[in-house]
């Protein structure tokens, strides 16, 4: 069973202070919330021995939209997990809902507030015992693995640019049980933070550390929009219309 865990326990203060009132995820955008524009972008994995599980904001009370939702797109088993404070990163986030998982289910987990052209998001991408889907991007605001000549990953680091291959948000972790690990052992037992938080991305350097295989899925630039803040999702509904 390939688990998808969505991440949305976020505050979401730039929104709120740029005067949105909503939860991010349910902000609109070209005809669609953010939820919606995040589900589709997973289109491929859409009832293909999938459960989906949502990490939301307890004061957000939002199941019911979550529900409805769910059931617009087909997503056949899912749950809905609340959390009543801010977690300390995406990692601890998702691990509320992997150390809950049989331990040999795969992980997929995902953000809110990306939406990539579905046609490049293939579960087929997904090669090793962990897997970041990356693209080309500038700056230094991301999550970066650089890649040996044979495209294994080899390094991977947290807002230090160390290659061109930027991460979209999307890790696959080819077990629960490796997941609860690598977060343990990386962020726990060392009492760790990478950049002031608790990222998804930093647990593969363990897995690296340990033998395991790491790979990268490509995704061409213009088919990913990052839509985390006000500036990036205005800029994207002014852009042209996405194709129905």
């Amino acid at each position: 069973m390939l688990n998808i865990i969505i991440t949305m326990a976020g505050e979401g203060s730039r929104f709120k202070k740029a005067g949105y009132t909503q939860p991010k995820f349910m902000i609109p955008a070209k005809g669609r919330t953010l939820f919606e524009w995040s589900v589709i972008s997973l289109s491929d994995f859409i009832g293909q021995d999938t459960a989906w599980h949502f990490v939301i904001r307890e004061s957000d009370e939002t199941r019911d939209f979550i529900e409805e939702q769910c059931e617009k797109q087909g997503i056949g088993y899912f749950t809905v997990t609340a959390v009543d404070r801010l977690t300390s990163g995406q990692a601890e986030t998702a691990y509320l809902v992997t150390e809950t998982l049989p331990s040999e289910d795969e992980v997929l987990i995902y953000n809110i507030d990306t939406y990539i052209n579905p046609d490049y998001v293939k579960r087929s991408a997904i090669k090793g015992d962990g897997c970041l889907y990356t693209f080309k991007a500038p700056g230094e605001h991301w999550s970066f693995a650089r890649t040996d000549q044979k495209g294994r990953v080899v390094e991977v680091t947290e807002k230090k640019r160390i290659s061109d291959n930027a991460s979209v948000g999307l890790y696959y972790f080819k077990s629960a049980a490796l997941y609860n690990e690598a977060y343990n052992r990386y962020y726990i037992e060392s009492d760790r933070l990478e950049a002031g938080e608790r990222y998804v991305a930093p647990l593969y350097q363990y897995l690296l550390a340990e033998g395991y295989e790491v790979t990268i899925a490509d995704i061409p630039s213009e088919h990913v929009h990052v839509l985390g803040t006000p500036q990036e999702l205005e800029a994207w509904i002014n852009d042209k219309p996405e194709p129905a």
